[in-house]
């Protein structure tokens, strides 16, 4: 399946070494969730968009199964990003056209209205209440697809977990997923080889070009440009042969993440020095889970991650499966190297992955130290208390379902071999230095509220600090929300851009 026809221009294609300038109504600096929302929701209103996107265009037919090869192409700094804190987290950020979008695992989970009613309750948020976003969500899930898998495509990886869930009697949900017949390549994180997955480069950005919008790419931004105390466009250089741009727009949207949102702000001189920007930062921390079984598994193929459970989503945490392409199998095995390691991945067909996710119980900040990009976040002891509860119950059924053997991601519990180990992370609780995280969901760093003194921008997505300038992506959710974030920023971006769109045309 190919991307549809999309006006993209490769700025370091164009002929010539001077300044490139350019003009439109809108700038969007981003084409991933948020990004290619705003773009499609802004162009359909008549107004003339020019999205800017700081990473290279790689349709499906560029899709390889050389997964170092994809992630150098589709991920910032080929995957090796991490955050800082009490113990290291690394985390995947798409930096292509499609953004992260690209990467994901697909999950379209609405936000629980109880996350809504608090923003509407204690943020002044009304215009997110559930009744209000609703039909957005409606548009959201039309667009991108989402649906549950098809039979037979879930795999042996998520079969065994909905095996444990169903015996256990937990509640058990089926995911839907931005996708349409998905073959269960299981390349999710890697870039999607049959064009089934519905990125935004497959679906907001087909709608966006459709009505006129253009997508540079190679075009990272490097400062937005104000005048009057306005913002009226962006600057930057291309990519690769740093050619300088200049983009003059009636109002500028904002859509690089949770992570480069708040760093492109705080180089344009925007915001003021203790304020809002940066801080606030949640990440939905996760933890993975690999189990050994006496028989095949093959999570090699089939979906990423077509179910999860929410039996304990009151505790704040989240049971999932999570299949990943095989050479990242050896992260199940973290202590053991060479021929031992070499040996273990002979099971690899035997081997099962899952994760627990929970809810942010505290926050981080994103800054700048020495000129460099500060990304900081340390897991709080409440958040560990429930990742060693999460772990203890998700060995409890994965023993019961026939694994021989449950790999933690705690350093000096390693390995559980019975049920009977299972106490020992309690007896003797995993400290925050002594475990491996990851994370998948950056938010929060621009946060939306009605009081400028505790958020960034207000209701309709305009910063306090800069009029003119709007943000529509992860950076501007108030809170964490527990669930897979992709729909609900896409949702605020349409909000976002049809309230600029109506500015600009009254």
């Amino acid at each position: 399946m190919s991307a549809p026809a999309i006006p993209i221009e490769d700025l370091d294609l164009i002929p010539g070494d001077g300044l490139i300038e350019r003009r439109c109504d809108v700038i969007v600096v981003g084409s991933g969730a948020g990004g290619g929302a705003a773009a499609a929701a802004l162009a359909e209103a008549g107004l003339s968009v020019i999205v800017v996107e700081e990473g290279g265009h790689h349709g499906t037919e560029d899709m390889s199964a050389d997964v170092l090869q994809m992630m150098a192409h589709l991920l910032r700094d080929g995957g090796a990003t991490f955050i800082s804190g009490k113990a290291p987290i690394p985390y995947l950020e798409g930096c292509c056209v499609g953004g992260t979008t690209m990467v994901n695992g697909g999950m379209c989970w609405r936000t629980p209205p109880q996350i809504l009613s608090r923003w509407a309750e204690d943020f002044g948020l009304g215009a997110l209440s559930p009744d209000e976003m609703a039909p957005r969500f409606d548009e959201v899930e039309r667009t991108i697809n989402a649906r549950e898998q098809d039979p037979g495509s879930q795999g042996g990886n998520n079969e065994i977990f909905r095996a444990g869930v169903e015996q256990k009697g937990w509640r058990l949900s089926v995911n839907r997923r931005n996708q349409i017949h998905c073959v269960g390549s299981n390349e999710c994180v890697s870039g999607c080889p049959s064009g089934a997955k519905q990125s935004s480069l497959l679906s907001w950005l087909p709608r966006a070009g459709a009505a006129g919008a253009q997508i540079l790419c190679h075009a990272p931004v490097q400062k937005i440009v104000a005048e009057g105390g306005r913002a009226v466009g962006v600057a930057g250089r291309s990519r690769w042969r740093r050619r300088p741009f200049t983009i003059r727009a009636r109002a500028v949207v904002v859509a690089g993440g949770a992570v480069q949102t708040p760093l492109l702000l705080r180089r344009s001189g925007v915001g003021r020095r203790g304020g809002p920007i940066g801080r606030h930062f949640t990440i939905h921390p996760n933890v993975k889970l690999f189990a050994r079984f006496d028989r095949p598994i093959d999570s090699a193929f089939g979906a990423h991650q077509a179910y999860q459970c929410t039996e304990f989503e009151r505790e704040g945490i989240l049971l999932a499966p999570g299949a990943i392409p095989l050479p990242f199998m050896s992260m199940a095995f973290t202590h053991q190297l060479g021929a031992g390691l070499a040996e273990r991945m002979q099971d690899q067909r035997h081997l099962f992955l899952g994760g627990i996710l929970v809810e942010d119980a505290g926050s981080g900040r994103i800054s700048t130290r020495f000129g460099l990009p500060s990304v900081r976040y340390d897991v709080q002891p409440q958040d560990q208390a429930r990742f060693i509860r999460g772990v203890s119950l998700f060995a409890e059924m994965l023993f019961e379902v026939g694994a021989e053997e449950v790999f933690t991601p705690f350093f000096h519990h390693p390995v559980l071999r019975s049920p009977d180990e299972i106490a020992q992370l309690t007896a003797r609780p995993p400290k925050i230095k002594d475990t491996e995280y990851f994370t998948a969901h950056l938010m929060g760093s621009c946060r939306m509220h009605t009081d400028p003194q505790q958020g960034v921008v207000g209701a309709d997505g305009q910063c306090f600090e800069l009029p003119g300038l709007y943000l529509a992506d992860a950076s501007v959710l108030p809170s964490p929300i527990g669930v897979n974030p992709q729909v609900t920023i896409m949702a605020l971006a349409l909000h976002v851009g049809r309230q600029l769109a109506a500015a600009l045309s009254a």
